[in-house]
C-alpha cells in the first residue's frame, strides 16, 4: 500500500519591512529613506483603492478631484522645461537616483495631462500614482513620492509645505492601516 501523499501548504507571504510613523517625519524633512516607497509597492490597483479608501476616510483628502481625460496630452517636451523640473535635476544632479526621480515625476504630470508638479496637491499625487499603476507604467513609488517632495520643498511659498504635510499625514494613515 502506498503512503498517502502529504500536501504542503503554501509558505506564508515574506513580509515586507514598511516605515515607522518616525522614518515617514525623517522622510519628509527630506532624509533619504527608500522604505517609505514600501507603503506602495507591489500593490495592483485594486488594492491601491482600498488603501486610498482608508486614507479618505480619515478625510484627509478629498473624496472627489475633477477628470482629467478632456485636456489634451502635454508635449512632452514641455515638461523639461518647467522650472520645478529643472531645479530638481539641479537638487539630484549627483545622485544616482536623480535621473529616475525626474522620470517618475514626467510620468505623473503625463498622467496628470500636463498640470505643473508646483501646483499639485496631496490628492493630485495619489490620483497619478493610480493613474501610473493602472498603465503599468515603470515608475518606483519611492522615487516619485520624493520627487513630488522635493518639488514641494524648494517652492518658495507656504503651499508646498502645506501638501507635504497633507502628503506625509496620507502617508502615516496608510502605514497605520497596512499590515506588514
Amino acid at each position: 500500500m502506498s503512503e498517502p501523499q502529504k500536501t504542503t501548504a503554501p509558505p506564508p507571504p515574506v513580509s515586507r519591512p514598511l516605515p515607522s510613523e518616525a522614518d515617514i517625519a525623517a522622510w519628509a524633512a527630506g532624509s533619504d529613506l527608500p522604505v517609505v516607497g514600501a507603503l506602495l509597492e507591489s500593490l495592483d490597483v485594486a488594492k491601491y483603492d482600498l488603501l486610498q479608501a482608508q486614507i479618505r476616510k480619515e478625510e484627509l483628502l478629498p473624496q472627489h478631484w475633477q477628470v482629467l481625460t478632456a485636456r489634451p496630452a502635454p508635449a512632452e517636451a514641455d515638461f523639461d522645461r518647467l522650472p520645478e523640473v529643472e531645479r530638481l535635476r539641479a537638487r539630484d544632479a549627483a545622485s544616482p537616483q536623480g535621473e529616475a526621480r525626474v522620470e517618475a515625476l514626467r510620468w505623473g504630470w503625463l498622467e496628470l495631462r500636463g498640470k505643473r508638479p508646483g501646483l499639485w496637491e496631496a490628492a493630485d499625487v495619489f490620483a497619478a500614482f493610480r493613474r501610473i499603476l493602472q498603465n503599468g507604467r515603470p515608475v518606483k513609488p519611492y522615487d516619485f513620492l520624493t520627487a513630488i517632495r522635493d518639488v514641494w520643498r524648494d517652492l518658495p511659498l507656504p503651499r508646498g509645505g502645506e501638501q507635504l504635510a497633507i502628503l506625509t499625514s496620507c502617508l502615516v494613515q496608510a502605514r497605520r492601516v497596512t499590515k506588514k
